[in-house]
């Protein structure tokens, strides 16, 4: 047989093969009818698409999940937790002794500058006291400064007075040792001028003493109005009614930042004026209790103390935690260093993989930690989530997984995840929303790729964005017919199926 027969052969069966395939899908159903009742006419034809509305997805539990075009090949997936930051946690403590009252409850909410809790402690009084004594000394210093001003300057009029009656009974002196040598001069005269002057010169002196003193102890007050002026200037213009500037820091004034360390508030908030019984006064004046105020927003983890409890100095009344510093230390097996570098991106999953996409995730940048173990050949990757935002269930010590994607990336393929594909005899299943209608699902063989353990490539019949039954997926292949209702038909080229051997 030449290769001209050869053909004309081949189309001969090959045409006898197609009227045999539509005789047995036309006429199938006829050759049935002769050996079924009447039910089995009526009886639904069986379809690879199986209707899935609204009721049904939500008593089945079905949820959807879509195809993307993720780096498979380059990903690690590594088992681990969360943890928080050593900043988010905040301990609040007693600063000074005394009663406390408690005005937060334990996990609830705090903001920045919220109250606390307030403590009712004579030590602040005492404080209060020598804030008042500063200013009362310095009050008293510049009136003693202000009085030796003064009598210093009396004592100057006075020396100027000893010294103008000196100079006359010097002259006087004079005119009469003057008289005496012409033989006119009398000795009683002459004695009298010469007491008179000296008591003079005495009354000077004691004077010019009495200015020495004077001048000392206004230098020692002015010393200790400049020493004041120096530690403690604000309280300085408070008693002498001065304006002075708002100023930070320790050597700012050392009373005032010495109590509003005490308290954790700041100078400018102690000097703030404020109406008491409808009397304006300093802050640190009217101040009854010490307010202890949240640095730092979260919720209240521990209370240390019970309400209207004694409070020793330094006891531990409350600590805050932040929730949303946190970060994901997962483990890593020590023979994957080879494959991880700087530069690492990741994403923290949710625990048990049951909602999917990158909005159910938390990305950042992935580091290697110092801490390895070496009995188990493990080491700590690190991941800090970027943003602000944190779903419920990233909190400490929840246990989950993450995906490192290593830096030698290999290209991106079309990906599902695993969970989307089940097994029904010796085939792979999955089920494809139908893009045409939406309450429809199409059952198709599963042309699978490599796989990372949670994502694996979906090398035909599934396009990117296309959405595939994620969770109730053995649900739906127990409603939906499995292998052993579907044995010995075939599909159509329209995507139906059709009971019977394919021709």
């Amino acid at each position: 047989m030449n290769t001209r027969q050869f053909d004309n052969v081949r189309a001969l069966l090959l045409a006898v093969l197609a009227l045999l395939t539509l005789a047995a899908c036309g006429n199938g159903d006829e050759a049935d009818e002769s050996h079924t009742d009447a039910a089995a006419a009526e009886a639904a034809p069986i379809t690879n698409r199986i209707d899935v509305p609204s009721a049904v997805r939500r008593n089945l539990g079905i949820t959807f999940a879509k195809a993307e075009m993720r780096d498979v090949r380059s990903t690690l997936r590594v088992p681990g937790k969360f943890e928080s930051l050593p900043d988010a946690h905040r301990s609040y403590h007693a600063t000074l002794s005394g009663q406390v009252e408690l005005l937060v409850k334990q996990y609830a909410p705090v903001e920045v500058g919220d109250v606390l809790f307030r403590i009712d402690s004579p030590a602040w009084r005492e404080i209060q006291t020598q804030l008042a004594d500063t200013i009362l000394a310095v009050r008293k210093l510049r009136a003693k400064s202000a009085a030796a001003t003064g009598r210093l300057a009396s004592v100057s009029q006075h020396a100027s007075s000893l010294l103008e009656e000196l100079k006359v009974w010097q002259e006087r002196l004079k005119e009469i040792e003057g008289i005496g040598a012409a033989g006119g001069g009398v000795a009683s005269a002459r004695t009298e001028a010469r007491a008179s002057v000296a008591v003079a010169r005495t009354a000077l002196a004691e004077v010019a003493e009495e200015a020495a003193e004077l001048k000392g102890t206004q230098s020692i007050i002015e010393a200790e109005l400049a020493a004041h002026r120096a530690a403690t200037p604000l309280l300085y213009a408070e008693a002498v009614g001065a304006s002075a500037e708002d100023c930070a820091g320790a050597t700012c004034d050392l009373a005032l930042s010495r109590a509003a360390a005490l308290l954790g508030v700041t100078v400018a908030f102690l000097r703030e004026d404020v109406g008491t019984n409808g009397k304006r006064q300093r802050r640190w004046r009217a101040l009854d209790r010490i307010e202890v105020r949240a640095r730092q927003a979260g919720i209240v983890e521990t209370l240390g103390v019970t309400n209207g409890a004694w409070l020793d100095v330094g006891r531990t009344v409350l600590e805050t935690l932040d929730p949303t510093l946190i970060r994901f230390r997962g483990l890593g097996l020590q023979a994957d260093l080879g494959r991880l570098g700087k530069g690492m991106r990741g994403r923290v999953l949710p625990p048990g993989g049951r909602a999917v996409g990158v909005s159910a995730t938390l990305e950042g940048e992935v580091t290697i930690g110092i801490e390895a173990d070496a009995m188990g050949r493990t080491i700590d990757l690190l991941l800090t989530p970027s943003g602000t935002e944190r779903p419920l269930w990233a909190r400490p010590d929840v246990s989950t997984e993450m995906e490192v994607i290593v830096v030698q990336s290999r290209g991106k393929g079309l990906a599902i995840p695993l969970q989307c594909v089940i097994q029904d005899g010796l085939d792979k299943i999955i089920f494809r929303r139908d893009p045409k209608d939406p309450n429809k699902v199409i059952r198709m063989k599963a042309d699978l790729g490599i796989t990372d353990g949670r994502w694996v490539v979906v090398e035909s019949g599934v396009m990117e964005g296309d959405e595939i039954v994620h969770a109730g997926v053995y649900e739906l292949m127990l409603v939906g017919g499995g292998g052993d209702k579907q044995e010995g038909g075939h599909f159509h080229a329209d995507g139906t199926f059709h009971a019977g051997p394919d021709h």
